[in-house]
Protein backbone atom coordinates (compact mmCIF):
# COMPACT_ATOMS: atom_id res chain seq x y z
CA UNK A 1 0.00 0.00 0.00
CA UNK A 2 1.30 3.14 -1.03
CA UNK A 3 0.15 7.03 0.57
CA UNK A 4 1.85 10.20 1.03
CA UNK A 5 3.34 11.85 3.67
CA UNK A 6 4.74 15.48 4.83
CA UNK A 7 8.50 14.81 4.88
CA UNK A 8 8.31 15.96 8.57
CA UNK A 9 6.44 12.52 9.42
CA UNK A 10 9.01 10.64 7.22
CA UNK A 11 11.48 8.08 9.97
CA UNK A 12 14.00 5.68 9.25
CA UNK A 13 13.01 2.28 8.07
CA UNK A 14 10.31 3.63 5.55
CA UNK A 15 10.52 2.77 1.85
CA UNK A 16 10.25 5.91 -0.21
CA UNK A 17 9.25 5.37 -4.05
CA UNK A 18 9.19 9.00 -5.30
CA UNK A 19 8.94 13.20 -4.16
CA UNK A 20 5.44 14.24 -4.49
CA UNK A 21 5.93 17.88 -3.72
CA UNK A 22 9.27 19.63 -3.27
CA UNK A 23 9.92 23.91 -3.10
CA UNK A 24 13.43 22.71 -5.20
CA UNK A 25 14.12 22.40 -8.48
CA UNK A 26 17.44 20.20 -8.55
CA UNK A 27 16.12 17.15 -6.96
CA UNK A 28 17.57 13.40 -7.86
CA UNK A 29 15.35 11.04 -5.95
CA UNK A 30 15.27 7.09 -6.27
CA UNK A 31 13.50 4.35 -4.69
CA UNK A 32 14.33 2.64 -1.22
CA UNK A 33 14.80 2.22 2.57
CA UNK A 34 15.70 5.15 4.83
CA UNK A 35 18.73 4.60 6.36
CA UNK A 36 19.04 7.10 8.96
CA UNK A 37 18.55 10.37 9.87
CA UNK A 38 21.02 12.05 7.22
CA UNK A 39 19.13 10.87 4.20
CA UNK A 40 16.02 12.78 5.89
CA UNK A 41 17.95 15.83 6.59
CA UNK A 42 19.07 15.60 2.92
CA UNK A 43 15.49 15.60 1.69
CA UNK A 44 15.01 18.57 4.09
CA UNK A 45 17.67 20.89 2.63
CA UNK A 46 16.30 20.46 -0.91
CA UNK A 47 13.14 21.84 -0.33
CA UNK A 48 11.52 18.26 -0.42
CA UNK A 49 7.98 18.90 1.47
CA UNK A 50 6.40 15.27 0.67
CA UNK A 51 6.72 11.64 -0.44
CA UNK A 52 5.08 8.67 -1.21
CA UNK A 53 6.08 5.63 0.79
CA UNK A 54 5.47 1.93 0.12
CA UNK A 55 3.73 0.92 3.52
CA UNK A 56 4.10 -2.78 2.63
CA UNK A 57 7.89 -2.51 1.95
CA UNK A 58 8.63 0.00 4.77
CA UNK A 59 10.99 -1.33 7.77
CA UNK A 60 9.17 0.59 10.38
CA UNK A 61 12.44 0.19 12.34
CA UNK A 62 12.02 2.58 15.23
CA UNK A 63 15.26 3.38 15.69
CA UNK A 64 18.02 4.93 13.55
CA UNK A 65 20.36 2.51 11.77
CA UNK A 66 23.44 3.32 10.60
CA UNK A 67 24.19 4.80 6.88
CA UNK A 68 24.96 1.67 4.77
CA UNK A 69 27.31 1.29 2.02
CA UNK A 70 25.50 -0.80 -0.84
CA UNK A 71 27.08 -3.62 -1.89
CA UNK A 72 28.76 -2.70 -5.00
CA UNK A 73 28.08 -6.75 -6.48
CA UNK A 74 24.02 -5.51 -6.04
CA UNK A 75 21.08 -4.23 -8.40
CA UNK A 76 19.51 -2.77 -4.83
CA UNK A 77 18.81 0.49 -5.54
CA UNK A 78 18.93 3.58 -2.87
CA UNK A 79 17.65 6.83 -2.03
CA UNK A 80 19.73 9.96 -2.99
CA UNK A 81 19.41 13.05 -3.35
CA UNK A 82 21.75 15.49 -4.33
CA UNK A 83 21.69 19.64 -5.10
CA UNK A 84 22.50 20.37 -8.92
CA UNK A 85 25.37 23.14 -9.47
CA UNK A 86 24.54 25.73 -12.15
CA UNK A 87 25.15 24.26 -15.96
CA UNK A 88 27.45 27.65 -16.79
CA UNK A 89 30.00 26.31 -13.71
CA UNK A 90 29.80 22.56 -14.44
CA UNK A 91 29.94 23.03 -18.07
CA UNK A 92 33.70 24.69 -17.46
CA UNK A 93 34.62 21.47 -15.28
CA UNK A 94 32.94 19.06 -18.31
CA UNK A 95 34.81 20.17 -21.05
CA UNK A 96 38.05 19.89 -19.17
CA UNK A 97 37.01 16.45 -17.94
CA UNK A 98 36.05 15.29 -21.33
CA UNK A 99 39.77 16.87 -23.04
CA UNK A 100 41.41 14.61 -20.61
CA UNK A 101 39.19 11.89 -21.27
CA UNK A 102 40.27 11.89 -25.20
CA UNK A 103 43.92 12.14 -24.06
CA UNK A 104 43.76 9.43 -21.47
CA UNK A 105 42.21 7.07 -24.31
CA UNK A 106 45.30 8.16 -26.61
CA UNK A 107 47.73 6.88 -24.34
CA UNK A 108 45.70 3.55 -23.59
CA UNK A 109 45.43 2.89 -27.12
CA UNK A 110 49.13 3.66 -28.00
CA UNK A 111 50.17 1.39 -24.84
CA UNK A 112 48.13 -1.44 -26.06
CA UNK A 113 49.77 -1.07 -29.61
CA UNK A 114 53.22 -0.76 -28.88
CA UNK A 115 53.02 -2.81 -25.15
CA UNK A 116 49.32 -4.62 -25.16
CA UNK A 117 48.94 -3.36 -21.73
CA UNK A 118 48.34 0.39 -20.29
CA UNK A 119 47.52 1.81 -17.01
CA UNK A 120 43.54 1.38 -15.82
CA UNK A 121 44.13 3.96 -12.62
CA UNK A 122 43.32 6.93 -15.13
CA UNK A 123 39.96 5.67 -16.23
CA UNK A 124 39.12 5.03 -12.88
CA UNK A 125 39.54 8.59 -11.62
CA UNK A 126 37.71 9.78 -14.73
CA UNK A 127 34.99 7.02 -14.40
CA UNK A 128 34.51 8.77 -10.88
CA UNK A 129 35.05 12.31 -11.98
CA UNK A 130 32.25 11.85 -14.53
CA UNK A 131 29.82 10.20 -12.15
CA UNK A 132 30.17 13.05 -9.82
CA UNK A 133 29.51 15.76 -12.42
CA UNK A 134 26.39 13.69 -13.87
CA UNK A 135 25.19 14.07 -10.65
CA UNK A 136 25.82 17.60 -9.82
CA UNK A 137 24.26 18.39 -13.43
CA UNK A 138 23.91 16.07 -15.81
CA UNK A 139 23.31 18.38 -18.39
CA UNK A 140 26.86 19.57 -18.89
CA UNK A 141 28.58 16.65 -19.95
CA UNK A 142 25.67 15.25 -21.84
CA UNK A 143 26.23 18.31 -24.01
CA UNK A 144 29.81 17.54 -24.54
CA UNK A 145 28.59 13.86 -26.00
CA UNK A 146 26.53 16.19 -28.62
CA UNK A 147 29.60 17.46 -30.33
CA UNK A 148 30.32 15.27 -33.54
CA UNK A 149 33.84 14.82 -34.88
CA UNK A 150 33.57 12.32 -37.72
CA UNK A 151 37.36 11.58 -37.56
CA UNK A 152 37.63 10.59 -33.80
CA UNK A 153 34.33 8.96 -33.28
CA UNK A 154 36.34 5.82 -32.02
CA UNK A 155 38.10 7.93 -29.33
CA UNK A 156 34.79 9.99 -28.39
CA UNK A 157 32.53 6.68 -28.74
CA UNK A 158 33.27 5.20 -25.32
CA UNK A 159 33.72 8.22 -23.57
CA UNK A 160 30.50 9.14 -24.33
CA UNK A 161 29.18 5.91 -23.63
CA UNK A 162 30.73 5.98 -20.26
CA UNK A 163 28.65 8.83 -19.51
CA UNK A 164 25.61 7.90 -20.62
CA UNK A 165 26.09 4.98 -18.44
CA UNK A 166 26.60 7.08 -15.75
CA UNK A 167 23.23 8.59 -16.80
CA UNK A 168 21.21 6.27 -17.04
CA UNK A 169 22.81 4.54 -14.00
CA UNK A 170 21.41 8.07 -12.18
CA UNK A 171 17.86 7.50 -13.78
CA UNK A 172 17.44 3.80 -12.23
CA UNK A 173 18.56 4.82 -8.59
CA UNK A 174 21.45 2.92 -8.63
CA UNK A 175 23.86 3.30 -5.81
CA UNK A 176 27.39 4.44 -6.49
CA UNK A 177 29.60 2.10 -6.93
CA UNK A 178 27.84 0.19 -9.13
CA UNK A 179 27.34 3.62 -11.10
CA UNK A 180 31.08 4.28 -11.05
CA UNK A 181 31.20 0.30 -12.16
CA UNK A 182 29.11 0.88 -15.26
CA UNK A 183 30.53 4.41 -15.99
CA UNK A 184 34.08 2.82 -16.29
CA UNK A 185 32.62 -0.23 -18.21
CA UNK A 186 31.43 2.26 -21.00
CA UNK A 187 34.96 3.69 -20.74
CA UNK A 188 36.51 0.20 -21.93
CA UNK A 189 33.91 -1.41 -23.60
CA UNK A 190 35.22 -0.89 -26.95
CA UNK A 191 39.28 -1.33 -26.11
CA UNK A 192 39.47 -4.26 -28.08
CA UNK A 193 39.40 -2.44 -31.58
CA UNK A 194 42.88 -1.82 -31.19
CA UNK A 195 43.38 -5.16 -31.79
CA UNK A 196 41.57 -4.87 -35.22
CA UNK A 197 43.75 -3.94 -38.10
CA UNK A 198 42.81 0.19 -38.87
CA UNK A 199 42.17 -0.94 -42.73
CA UNK A 200 39.23 -3.01 -41.82
CA UNK A 201 38.32 -0.76 -38.44
CA UNK A 202 38.30 2.52 -40.67
CA UNK A 203 37.08 1.31 -43.51
CA UNK A 204 34.66 3.82 -45.50
CA UNK A 205 32.63 1.30 -47.42
CA UNK A 206 30.83 -1.83 -46.98
CA UNK A 207 32.55 -4.72 -45.00
CA UNK A 208 33.05 -7.80 -47.09
CA UNK A 209 31.57 -10.87 -44.44
CA UNK A 210 34.99 -11.93 -43.45
CA UNK A 211 36.24 -8.14 -42.56
CA UNK A 212 32.33 -8.12 -40.42
CA UNK A 213 33.98 -11.12 -39.34
CA UNK A 214 37.06 -9.49 -38.15
CA UNK A 215 35.34 -6.75 -36.24
CA UNK A 216 33.00 -9.07 -34.28
CA UNK A 217 35.94 -10.52 -32.63
CA UNK A 218 36.45 -6.79 -30.58
CA UNK A 219 34.37 -7.84 -27.73
CA UNK A 220 36.52 -10.65 -27.02
CA UNK A 221 39.72 -9.08 -27.45
CA UNK A 222 38.43 -6.29 -25.48
CA UNK A 223 37.95 -8.81 -22.65
CA UNK A 224 41.33 -10.56 -22.96
CA UNK A 225 43.03 -7.49 -22.34
CA UNK A 226 40.51 -6.34 -19.67
CA UNK A 227 41.86 -9.91 -17.92
CA UNK A 228 45.04 -9.64 -17.70
CA UNK A 229 44.95 -6.06 -16.02
CA UNK A 230 42.76 -7.22 -13.82
CA UNK A 231 39.96 -4.66 -14.02
CA UNK A 232 36.57 -4.94 -12.64
CA UNK A 233 34.83 -8.12 -13.34
CA UNK A 234 31.37 -5.95 -14.53
CA UNK A 235 33.63 -4.24 -17.05
CA UNK A 236 35.06 -7.90 -18.39
CA UNK A 237 31.59 -8.71 -18.79
CA UNK A 238 30.15 -5.30 -20.90
CA UNK A 239 33.32 -5.25 -23.05
CA UNK A 240 32.36 -9.02 -23.87
CA UNK A 241 28.85 -9.02 -24.13
CA UNK A 242 27.90 -5.43 -25.48
CA UNK A 243 26.48 -6.54 -28.71
CA UNK A 244 24.38 -9.45 -27.59
CA UNK A 245 20.73 -9.12 -28.15
CA UNK A 246 17.80 -10.81 -26.39
CA UNK A 247 16.71 -12.82 -29.05
CA UNK A 248 19.79 -14.29 -29.21
CA UNK A 249 20.80 -12.84 -32.48
CA UNK A 250 23.44 -10.88 -31.27
CA UNK A 251 27.43 -11.86 -31.03
CA UNK A 252 30.24 -13.05 -30.02
CA UNK A 253 28.17 -15.67 -28.54
CA UNK A 254 24.40 -15.02 -29.13
CA UNK A 255 22.97 -15.12 -25.48
CA UNK A 256 19.48 -14.91 -25.22
CA UNK A 257 17.49 -12.81 -22.96
CA UNK A 258 17.98 -15.00 -19.43
CA UNK A 259 21.60 -14.97 -20.39
CA UNK A 260 22.08 -11.27 -20.48
CA UNK A 261 21.87 -9.16 -17.14
CA UNK A 262 20.82 -5.91 -16.18
CA UNK A 263 23.92 -4.29 -16.43
CA UNK A 264 25.23 -5.47 -20.01
CA UNK A 265 21.39 -4.80 -21.22
CA UNK A 266 22.06 -1.18 -20.38
CA UNK A 267 25.41 -1.04 -21.80
CA UNK A 268 23.75 -2.71 -25.18
CA UNK A 269 21.21 0.23 -25.18
CA UNK A 270 23.20 2.67 -24.92
CA UNK A 271 26.56 1.77 -26.99
CA UNK A 272 23.50 1.55 -30.05
CA UNK A 273 22.18 5.05 -28.86
CA UNK A 274 25.44 6.64 -29.52
CA UNK A 275 26.29 5.16 -32.36
CA UNK A 276 23.36 5.64 -34.46
CA UNK A 277 23.58 9.61 -33.19
CA UNK A 278 27.26 9.94 -34.03
CA UNK A 279 28.05 11.21 -37.43
CA UNK A 280 30.15 9.13 -39.24
CA UNK A 281 32.46 9.48 -42.65
CA UNK A 282 30.17 6.94 -43.92
CA UNK A 283 26.56 8.53 -42.42
CA UNK A 284 24.85 11.46 -41.56
CA UNK A 285 24.08 12.13 -37.89
CA UNK A 286 20.47 10.76 -36.76
CA UNK A 287 18.56 12.74 -33.90
CA UNK A 288 17.89 11.43 -30.60
CA UNK A 289 14.32 11.01 -31.70
CA UNK A 290 14.92 9.16 -34.86
CA UNK A 291 17.05 6.43 -32.97
CA UNK A 292 14.65 5.97 -30.11
CA UNK A 293 11.48 5.48 -32.16
CA UNK A 294 13.52 3.12 -34.58
CA UNK A 295 14.40 1.16 -30.72
CA UNK A 296 11.27 1.21 -30.13
CA UNK A 297 10.04 -0.50 -33.23
CA UNK A 298 12.96 -3.45 -33.05
CA UNK A 299 11.09 -3.88 -29.37
CA UNK A 300 11.84 -6.80 -27.13
CA UNK A 301 14.08 -8.52 -29.43
CA UNK A 302 16.70 -6.30 -29.31
CA UNK A 303 16.38 -4.85 -26.47
CA UNK A 304 15.04 -4.85 -22.55
CA UNK A 305 12.19 -1.90 -23.27
CA UNK A 306 11.70 -1.26 -19.80
CA UNK A 307 15.37 0.28 -19.59
CA UNK A 308 14.82 1.71 -23.22
CA UNK A 309 12.09 3.72 -21.81
CA UNK A 310 14.00 4.43 -18.34
CA UNK A 311 16.84 5.53 -20.83
CA UNK A 312 14.69 7.89 -22.69
CA UNK A 313 13.60 9.27 -19.63
CA UNK A 314 17.15 10.01 -18.92
CA UNK A 315 17.87 11.59 -21.67
CA UNK A 316 14.53 13.20 -22.94
CA UNK A 317 13.01 14.25 -26.19
CA UNK A 318 14.30 17.57 -25.80
CA UNK A 319 17.71 16.79 -24.33
CA UNK A 320 20.54 19.45 -24.25
CA UNK A 321 22.14 20.56 -27.30
CA UNK A 322 18.98 19.37 -29.60
CA UNK A 323 18.37 21.34 -32.19
CA UNK A 324 14.34 21.59 -32.92
CA UNK A 325 11.66 23.38 -34.91
CA UNK A 326 9.36 25.49 -33.48
CA UNK A 327 5.85 25.86 -34.53
CA UNK A 328 7.13 29.82 -35.62
CA UNK A 329 9.24 27.83 -38.22
CA UNK A 330 12.45 29.02 -36.50
CA UNK A 331 14.97 26.69 -35.35
CA UNK A 332 16.34 26.66 -31.42
CA UNK A 333 19.12 24.98 -29.96
CA UNK A 334 18.28 23.41 -25.97
CA UNK A 335 19.93 25.57 -23.76
CA UNK A 336 18.85 23.70 -20.80
CA UNK A 337 16.53 21.06 -20.17
CA UNK A 338 13.36 21.25 -17.69
CA UNK A 339 13.12 17.83 -15.59
CA UNK A 340 9.51 19.47 -14.20
CA UNK A 341 8.04 19.99 -17.66
CA UNK A 342 10.27 18.09 -20.14
CA UNK A 343 8.53 19.35 -22.82
CA UNK A 344 8.91 22.90 -22.36
CA UNK A 345 12.70 23.59 -22.03
CA UNK A 346 14.85 26.29 -22.25
CA UNK A 347 15.59 27.05 -25.92
CA UNK A 348 17.59 29.74 -27.83
CA UNK A 349 16.42 30.56 -31.28
CA UNK A 350 19.49 30.78 -33.89
CA UNK A 351 17.91 30.86 -37.65
CA UNK A 352 14.92 31.22 -39.77
CA UNK A 353 13.80 28.11 -41.22
CA UNK A 354 11.38 29.50 -43.84
CA UNK A 355 12.98 32.52 -45.06
CA UNK A 356 16.00 30.49 -44.96
CA UNK A 357 18.31 32.79 -42.76
CA UNK A 358 19.97 33.43 -39.70
CA UNK A 359 18.33 35.47 -37.11
CA UNK A 360 18.62 37.63 -33.72
CA UNK A 361 19.42 35.21 -30.83
CA UNK A 362 16.71 35.23 -28.18
CA UNK A 363 16.24 33.12 -25.46
CA UNK A 364 13.47 31.49 -24.35
CA UNK A 365 11.63 29.69 -21.15
CA UNK A 366 9.23 27.46 -23.08
CA UNK A 367 7.70 27.20 -19.51
CA UNK A 368 6.79 30.19 -18.92
CA UNK A 369 2.80 31.63 -19.00
CA UNK A 370 4.58 34.50 -21.51
CA UNK A 371 6.20 32.15 -24.19
CA UNK A 372 3.90 32.26 -27.32
CA UNK A 373 6.21 29.56 -29.46
CA UNK A 374 6.29 25.84 -28.92
CA UNK A 375 8.40 23.38 -29.90
CA UNK A 376 7.19 21.40 -32.94
CA UNK A 377 10.03 18.53 -33.99
CA UNK A 378 13.28 17.76 -33.27
CA UNK A 379 16.16 18.18 -36.49
CA UNK A 380 18.68 17.80 -37.91
CA UNK A 381 20.63 21.07 -38.45
CA UNK A 382 22.62 19.60 -41.16
CA UNK A 383 19.29 19.67 -43.51
CA UNK A 384 19.33 22.87 -43.10
CA UNK A 385 23.69 23.40 -43.91
CA UNK A 386 24.22 24.58 -40.42
CA UNK A 387 26.71 22.66 -38.13
CA UNK A 388 25.65 21.69 -34.41
CA UNK A 389 28.89 21.51 -33.11
CA UNK A 390 29.24 25.61 -33.99
CA UNK A 391 25.84 26.20 -32.41
CA UNK A 392 26.42 24.19 -29.16
CA UNK A 393 29.55 25.79 -29.01
CA UNK A 394 28.78 29.77 -29.43
CA UNK A 395 25.46 29.27 -27.58
CA UNK A 396 25.94 26.99 -24.80
CA UNK A 397 29.41 26.10 -24.55
CA UNK A 398 30.70 29.82 -24.66
CA UNK A 399 28.14 31.75 -22.73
Amino acid sequence: MKKVINVDELKVGMYVTRVTKSNGSAIMTSKGVIKGANSIARLKSLKVKEVEIDVSRSECLGEEKPEETANPNSSLETTSSVAASPLKQELKSAKAMYEKAREVQRKAQAKIKAEGMFDTKEFELIAEEFFDSITRNQDALLCMTKLQDKDSYLLEHSINVGILLAIFAKQLGLNKKIGLRLTLAGLLHDIGKIKVPDDILFKNGKLTDEEFDEIKKHPQYGAEILTKLGVDSLAIQVALQHHERLAGNGYPFGLIAHLINKYVRMSCIVDVFDAMTAERVYKPAMTAFQVFKIMKKNGSEQYDMTLLNQFIRAIGLFSIGSVVQMESEKLAVVTATNHDEPLKPMVTLFYNAKHKRHIEIETINLSSKRARDRIEKVVNAADFGIDSNDIIKRLILNQ
